[in-house]
């Protein structure tokens, strides 16, 4: 027997249930990222949101309580957590300057805690 037919008859076939395992650890993965990533996409809404309202010519008239209570309501429509306390809003030239502080978000799935970026109407 050559060393090469030695090779050849050496190797073996993948037993079935690690390949179970390494499909059932990449699919725990991939739910993981597809749930942070709907966070973040939830987050994104949010900050299109807050600009939008910003931007809203009938937001300089609105006292800052309406517009927090508006941002407020929104994140809990789109499953955030976001705090009173994390809406911040200023009103430099009379125009309404709203922004998010850093918060966190727990996800649904493995209750992962995302910190979540700052965000700001300018």
């Amino acid at each position: 027997m050559t060393a090469s037919s030695a090779v050849s008859t050496d190797r073996r076939k993948l037993p079935l249930w690690r390949l179970i395992a390494g499909f059932a650890v990449l699919g725990i993965l991939a739910a993981l990222l597809i749930t942070a990533a709907l966070v973040y996409l939830d987050n994104s809404r949010l900050d299109r949101y807050m600009r939008a309202l910003a931007d809203a010519p009938a937001s300089a008239q609105l006292p800052d309580a309406t517009l927090k209570g508006e941002i407020l309501r929104r994140a809990a429509d789109l499953g955030l957590s976001l705090q009173p306390g994390d809406v911040q809003i200023s009103r430099p030239g009379g125009r309404p300057h709203i922004t998010i502080t850093k918060y966190s978000a727990r996800t649904p799935i493995a209750g992962m805690d995302l910190r979540l970026p700052e965000a700001s109407s300018h």
